[in-house]
């Protein structure tokens, strides 16, 4: 990608280079992933919200090896992941 001046603009938290905007979180300066991409995601007991596939959910009370990590296969679909104890 080239970027020129004409073109670039950085402001807050976004840089638009070549019409493409991309936007980084303020404290660790990463890309915020796009809403079609997989993330990784924390919480309490099994998911039931709305992911993208392929994303990642990370029980922090699971307590077994089959309650520790869920991968999303489509919408609200989750599937527990077996994990090494």
């Amino acid at each position: 990608m080239t970027v020129s001046p004409r073109n670039y603009d950085e402001s807050g938290n976004h840089i638009q280079a070549d019409g493409v905007q991309f936007t980084y979180d303020t404290m660790t300066n990463l890309p915020v992933p796009v809403a079609t991409q997989p993330s990784i995601y924390t919480g309490t007991g099994t998911p039931t919200f709305s992911a993208v596939k392929g994303s990642l959910y990370l029980n922090l009370t699971g307590s077994s090896t089959a309650t520790r990590l869920f991968i999303n296969n489509g919408t609200t679909a989750w599937v527990a992941v077996t994990t090494a104890s």
